[in-house]
This record gives C-alpha cells, sequence and structure tokens, in this order.
C-alpha cells in the first residue's frame, strides 16, 4: 500500500533534515526562529491521477533571502527524488511576520489507488540526455561469453577464454493515458542512472523488445535490449 501524498512529502523533507509539518495544524502556528517547511495541497487532477503539493520554505528575516532560496532548493531536489516533478518560485519577503518564503510545487502520479500515492523509485534515468520521469523500474545483468581455449598445437581443449561484456538491459514506466510516450531512439543510443551517490552509463545501447500493457493506472510500457559498455562515476 502506498501512504497519503503529504505523508509522504512530509516524510522525505524530514529524511532531508528539514523541520516539516502541514501548513493548516488546525492550532495557533507557533512563531519562526529557524527555517521550517509548510506543507499542503496545491492541486488534485482526479482524471489525469496527479496531485500537486506545495511546500512552503519559510526563513526568519535575519538568515536573509539567499539562505532560505537554498533552503529551498534543498526541499526541490528531495521531492525530485521522491519522484515528483518540481518547480521552484521566486522569494517573497513578508514583512509583517518578518519572514522570507520560497514555494516549491511537486506534482507526484497516483499508482496505488484513488488516495494514496507511493515514493519515487529512488533513481533517474536519462536517455540521450532526455529525463524520462515514468520510469518505475530499472534492471541489467551482465554476462560475458566465453569461448573455449586451445594451446598451440595441442586438439583438447586447455580452458575457457572470456569473451566481450554485453549488459542486458529492463526499464518499466507506468504512463497515465493523458500523457504522451517519449519518442524512442533511432539507433545506439546512451542510458544514465542516476542515484543519490553515483551515476550508471551504459554505452552503445539498444532496444531489442518493447512491451506495452493496458491496466486501470494507465500504460505499463516496458522495454528490453543491451548495453555494450558500462562506466560508473562517483557524483560530484
Amino acid at each position: 500500500m502506498g501512504m497519503s501524498i503529504l505523508d509522504l512529502v512530509l516524510m522525505k523533507l524530514k529524511q532531508y533534515g528539514f523541520t516539516a509539518d502541514v501548513a493548516f495544524p488546525g492550532q495557533k502556528y507557533p512563531a519562526i526562529s529557524d527555517t521550517v517547511a509548510a506543507v499542503h495541497l496545491e492541486s488534485v487532477d482526479r482524471t489525469g491521477r496527479t496531485v500537486t503539493v506545495e511546500v512552503n520554505i519559510i526563513s526568519p528575516a535575519a538568515l536573509g533571502g539567499t539562505h532560505c532560496e537554498v533552503e529551498a532548493l534543498r526541499a526541490t531536489e528531495a521531492l525530485r527524488w521522491a519522484g515528483g516533478r518540481c518547480i521552484q518560485k521566486g522569494c517573497t519577503y513578508d514583512g509583517v511576520s518578518q519572514v522570507y518564503m520560497v514555494a516549491v510545487q511537486a506534482t507526484f502520479i497516483g499508482v496505488t489507488g484513488e488516495d494514496s500515492y507511493t515514493s519515487g523509485p529512488g533513481f533517474l534515468v536519462f536517455i540521450n540526455n532526455s529525463y524520462h520521469s515514468r520510469v518505475r523500474v530499472f534492471r541489467e545483468e551482465e554476462s560475458g561469453d566465453c569461448a573455449v581455449a586451445h594451446a598451440m598445437g595441442e586438439t583438447l581443449p586447455t580452458g575457457l577464454a572470456p569473451g566481450n561484456k554485453v549488459w542486458k538491459l529492463y526499464l518499466e514506466e507506468m504512463i497515465p493515458y493523458d500523457s504522451p510516450e517519449q519518442a524512442e531512439p533511432a539507433g545506439e543510443f546512451t542510458l544514465k542512472v542516476q542515484l543519490p551517490d553515483k551515476t550508471e552509463t551504459y554505452t552503445g545501447c539498444r532496444w531489442t523488445q518493447v512491451q506495452r500493457e493496458l491496466s486501470q493506472d494507465g500504460l505499463r510500457r516496458i522495454r528490453t535490449g543491451f548495453a555494450l559498455g558500462r562506466q560508473e562515476a562517483e557524483n560530484e
């Protein structure tokens, strides 16, 4: 089962070190003495099965507007890794409350039921530098062909010689019915999988099979193929 979208967003923000709560808690709101995140529902699209959450990053005036903007960038990153499509707005100043505020809007796709939403997969996928936001599963399997080795002048094999490595790829997307499918790459392509701490880059890639399944949640597109090279690098 999924969790409510507000619970999901609050959990992710707290994992990133934010003091976070719902924007309308039903009691007197405390005075702001440090940076906080206030979360509320901005809009719900039942037809498109999406919900947009607005997170207001609020900082005391004494910390300055730049501090508020930098903290909002951190919140945007947290929500992006949670699976949201994010828009960060400009910094504003409230002279009455003497605080700076930056709004971050994150749109999520409902995939577990009418009122529950799941977190993103925890990674980002790029094909030829184009971000694919609908990816839910990525899997790779390394395989290497082996050939029988013979010594010079001998008829019996002496062992196995390693051949070229190939990486088998599996990519699964869930696409709402009102959203267009991203175009398939023509010919070979490069696929990048970005994790919080590292990026895996697959080169010489080709899809060998594309499978489409219809469900109540949308179009499930499964692609399988191979890559001829793989590199791994730590993120800066």
